[in-house]
């Protein structure tokens, strides 16, 4: 009897080992799941608790909704714009960024930190898997804002923000629905065209896939090109040497819109695989005087991004013999060497050079067939990208527009300001007419571009040039992530 009682204490004390075991294994794992942020309980907060952290800076809201409903555009009854002093960041975005690093690369890029108090919202409710990401890269503090932006907007006395003119960017829905016959917001009836532009390597994607109805342009609209190769202009006269990089003649300008069956009356929808040439083709179209032209947010990346239709082939232009108006309509949005040198010393006027940091300080030209390396007298740094061909300082993972409101504090904190006549330049004129659209679709009035840029600036050997380095009174020495 005393042997099966021992045998009975025994098994009773092993199967009390075995649960105690597994209770400290569960319990570890918990607490394992719970540091890498796999999950996470979600953490509601309501308008009214809203309401009293919005202008509190420890606090930042991100709005997870597409980035064309985010400046202005309403889509499917929601209401567009966002709550004011929000930081969009799409949800689509987690998806698209595979690596942790590039992820939290692009989220301290809008000044989303790990030690602020993060409030996500949508149109209604948030995905608990974007909660569980933040948490596992270290974001403590996550809330959802109940109901999201549609209980938001109820509220007229609640501050809602949008870009002023956000019609400039189009966004892919909106062009599928033009070119099926549709009159989406905005649109007032007139005849369009769709311009797919794409030149060099690019040029053949157009008959691969293009959108419905589109025509193809290259790049000769948006400039007289010349050599590339520094060596070359050794013996071309300097009145020959002046006109590369720069628009075409009037005459050129006005043959090439009327081959596309263009006037001054068409709206005009550009993009391609290039967003800085697009804006090019744009910034010549507005100056002929084209009234209504506008850029397809985000390029040819993001219509295919949102899965939209292709058609293959060429659609060929039908020509117009007239325009309507005499060419240039609009002188002011592309201007020339005289016009720049009077605001160089105008108190009134902001010289903003859209070009990379080394070449705003003069270490480099940027170009092969630029020798001089410097920068127009009193020009203010209005950030661009890596190098003269790209743009990541005004560009999201998808090329639509960055932050509007982030691209307006820098350009502020450099003195370029809405109340001032702002010259946009770069090396050629590209970059600034991106930017220059980007201004347009803010809102700003009195802006121009040179035209020349310093390609032409240093041609002239008596144009005043900013002393090369930082600038004595330059409010930062920006930091870059790429």
């Amino acid at each position: 009897m005393k042997k099966t009682m021992k045998k009975i204490s025994i098994f009773i004390l092993s199967i009390a080992i075995l649960f105690t075991l597994g209770g400290c294994k569960n319990s570890s794992s918990e607490k394992d799941t719970n540091k890498k942020g796999t999950s996470s309980t979600k953490k509601d907060i309501t308008i009214n608790e809203a309401k009293k952290i919005i202008k509190d800076d420890k606090s930042i809201f991100v709005d997870l909704r597409p980035t064309e409903e985010y400046i202005g555009w309403n889509i499917d009854g929601n209401k567009g714009g966002h709550i004011e002093g929000a930081i969009d960041f799409p949800k689509e975005w987690f998806s698209i960024i595979k690596d942790d690093k590039k992820l939290e690369k692009e989220l301290a890029r809008r000044n989303i930190n790990k030690d602020k108090k993060i409030v996500l919202y949508s149109n209604k409710e948030v995905d608990t898997k974007i909660i569980n990401k933040l948490n596992e890269l270290g974001y403590k503090d996550v809330s959802v804002l109940k109901d999201g932006m549609n209980a938001w907007a109820k509220d007229k006395n609640l501050p809602v923000d949008k870009m002023d003119n956000y019609k400039v960017l189009v966004h892919p829905r909106w062009v599928e629905d033009l070119v099926n016959g549709k009159k989406p917001d905005t649109y007032d009836g007139r005849p369009y065209k769709i311009i797919h532009l794409s030149f060099g390597k690019e040029a053949s994607d157009y008959e691969k896939g293009h959108i419905k109805g589109a025509l193809h342009i290259d790049d000769s609209l948006n400039h007289i090109p010349g050599p590339r190769v520094l060596s070359q202009y050794k013996y071309i006269p300097e009145d020959k040497k002046e006109k590369f990089w720069n628009r075409p003649s009037d005459k050129d300008i006005e043959k090439k819109l009327l081959d596309l069956g263009i006037t001054k009356d068409t709206l005009v929808i550009l993009y391609g695989p290039n967003m800085t040439a697009a804006s090019r083709c744009a910034a010549v179209m507005m100056y002929a005087g084209v009234e209504d032209v506008r850029i397809l947010n985000g390029g040819i990346k993001r219509w295919k991004l949102d899965s939209m239709p292709l058609e293959k082939g060429v659609n060929k232009p039908v020509a117009v013999k007239n325009f309507g108006t005499k060419i240039p309509a609009n002188p002011n949005v592309l201007i020339d060497l005289d016009e720049e040198l009077k605001i160089v010393n105008d108190k009134k006027s902001v010289v903003a050079s859209i070009r990379s940091w080394p070449e705003y300080i003069g270490k480099v030209s940027g170009y092969t067939y630029i020798g001089e390396a410097g920068e127009i007298a009193n020009a203010r740094f209005g950030y661009a990208g890596s190098d003269p061909y790209h743009m990541e300082d005004y560009r999201n993972i998808d090329d639509t527009m960055f932050n509007y409101n982030i691209i307006r504090d820098r350009w502020k904190k450099w003195g370029i300001t809405p109340d001032k006549r702002v010259s946009f330049h770069c090396g050629t004129g590209w970059r600034a007419s991106e930017t220059y659209m980007y201004a347009l679709a803010m809102s700003w009035k009195n802006i121009s571009i040179y035209d020349g840029g310093w390609y032409e600036w240093h041609l002239k050997k008596d144009t005043p040039r900013k002393e090369k380095g930082v600038p004595k009174d330059a409010p930062e020495t920006p930091k870059f992530d790429y």
